[in-house]
């Protein structure tokens, strides 16, 4: 596979950023992770807005911070985005989602075993990670693919979720 690497938004990203939310937009309304939608605000208020996520996190519900990166290739193209909570939440640590044309190329697998190596450096050794569906096939292979280890199952809202858990050793 391609050279792949995290990185989190900055201004070098602003025109790819804006090139693939029109076209991730027109596509899928349930954009994830959540923190990649940019609303009707201009691309220097969002970074200020995913600045203040790493943060202090006043803007989240969980009041835990919480880092965006996008999953770029060597040509600099967004394939995905996936976020860590600084500490555990309900839904875990990590919300991530790959943009719908490059699902199923083994990117999002890519990702999470990036994401583990940032979860070691910030110190959390158990990473949990809740699915928001038992069909969501794809994220639970995934998972697996990393070593992950179902917990147990929560509903939420009317809507089922997995806990799964990956130790980092």
């Amino acid at each position: 596979m391609e050279s792949l690497k995290l990185e989190i938004p900055n201004n070098t990203h602003q025109q790819e950023y804006e090139r693939i939310m029109d076209k991730w937009e027109a596509l899928e309304e349930n954009i994830q992770p959540e923190l990649m939608r940019r609303g009707k605000t201009s691309y220097d208020k969002w970074l200020e807005y995913c600045e203040d996520d790493r943060t202090t996190a006043s803007m989240l519900s969980t009041k835990i911070p919480a880092t965006l990166y996008f999953l770029v290739n060597e040509s600099q193209e967004i394939i995905g985005g996936i976020v860590i909570n600084h500490a555990d939440t309900k839904r875990g640590h990590l919300h991530a989602g790959i943009v719908l044309w490059h699902r199923g190329k083994g990117y999002g697998t890519t990702m999470l075993t990036l994401a583990l190596k940032e979860c070691k450096k910030m110190g959390i050794s158990k990473v949990h990670i809740c699915p928001n569906s038992r069909e969501n096939k794809a994220a639970i292979q995934t998972i697996l693919n990393n070593g992950g280890k179902l917990l147990n199952e929560f509903k939420e809202n009317e809507v089922w979720f997995e806990r799964y858990e990956i130790s980092i050793l």
